[in-house]
């Protein structure tokens, strides 16, 4: 799996008669929720930060990105109570009608191989620290700073790759981040 993201983030980096940049975007984010479809009651918190490195312009309507990011997670629950979890991710951008000032967007996480320093949240176990890193979410970019917002939901697994996996999911994500 490693080879599969070595290889795509050097193709991606690799350049193309497309627009691509090295522009870069920092958000930080802070989440939290209950833990669906647990059979033992459990609400999630986070905190981290996203650091997008690489933007590919596929159209005026869309961007390809990489990013990585680091993400402190913590349960309510008496024992395994909090890790860390360290993600590569590709990220698909969809841009709306901007507004005013303002550009709205719909991103999309996928798939991004992540390292979890525990192998349980609460209640919630996973089969190894290896797992992967989707989220989803809407948000809007300032076009005169550049500042962003984003409200998303995020979850890790490992997508079914062994047992268990319980996935480990914050519901509210409040992301807030800035362009340079």
């Amino acid at each position: 799996m490693l080879k599969i993201s070595f290889g795509l983030l050097m193709l991606l980096l690799s350049g193309s008669s497309l627009a691509a940049s090295l522009e870069h975007a920092l958000m930080v984010n802070l989440g939290y929720g209950p833990q669906p479809s647990g059979h033992v009651s459990q609400r999630n918190f986070t905190s981290g930060v996203d650091l997008e490195f690489y933007r590919f312009q596929r159209s005026p309507r869309q961007w390809l990105s990489l990013g990585l990011s680091y993400s402190y997670l913590a349960s309510d629950t008496e024992q395994h109570r909090s890790l860390h979890a360290l993600s590569l991710y590709p990220q698909l951008t969809l841009l709306g009608e901007q507004y005013q000032q303002w550009q709205p967007w719909f991103f999309v996480r996928a798939l991004g191989p992540t390292y979890l320093s525990e192998k349980q949240l609460g209640s919630r176990q996973q089969a190894k620290h290896f797992a992967f890193q989707a989220q989803v979410g809407i948000g809007a970019t300032h076009l005169a700073s550049q500042w962003q917002v984003a409200l998303s939901y995020k979850h890790f697994s490992n997508a079914n790759l062994d047992s268990p996996n319980d996935g480990f999911d914050i519901p509210l994500v409040f992301n807030f981040g800035k362009r340079f």
